[in-house]
């Protein structure tokens, strides 16, 4: 089951309904307001797959932490996919459209810059690749009975 917001702007609460489908697809703005909504989408479908509270969690992280990156260093749309393959789930988040801005640089470098290093430390295996129209960051997490 895809789920597919193709508009600039967030999807509503009302198109984030998931079923026991092996995967699931948005579209969103790259903006800190997705962010939280995707999760939720997310959230929905690890409770209706029976994940472990652990791993919903770790997964939470690891869309958390991809989807602030793709809004801070990204192009204005990013897309979620999340895919549950036997053991594994594969996490990916590709950024799309036009390019934003450059962004300054945090002004506290304690408090940014880590996300990645955390989600490498969480999963076990991290690609990173540049695309003809943006980037796509996908993380692989066992899963364990």
């Amino acid at each position: 089951m895809y789920l597919t917001n193709t508009s600039r702007t967030a999807p509503r609460r009302s198109q984030l309904l998931v079923s026991q489908a092996p995967s699931v697809r948005v579209t969103a703005p790259a903006q800190a307001e997705s962010v939280g909504l995707l999760r939720e989408c997310a959230s929905a479908l690890f409770a209706a797959w029976a994940m472990s509270a652990d791993a919903q969690a770790t997964a939470k992280l690891v869309i958390s932490e991809l989807l602030t990156n793709a809004v801070l260093h990204g192009h204005d749309v990013m897309t979620l996919a999340i895919a549950c393959t036997g053991p594994t789930l594969e996490i990916t988040v590709t950024d799309h459209g036009q390019p934003k801005t450059a962004i300054p640089p945090p002004s506290d470098p304690d408090e940014h810059g880590r996300g990645l290093a955390i989600v490498a430390a969480v999963t076990h295996d991290l690609q990173i690749d540049e695309t003809p129209r943006g980037w796509r960051t996908r993380a692989h997490m066992k899963l364990h009975s």
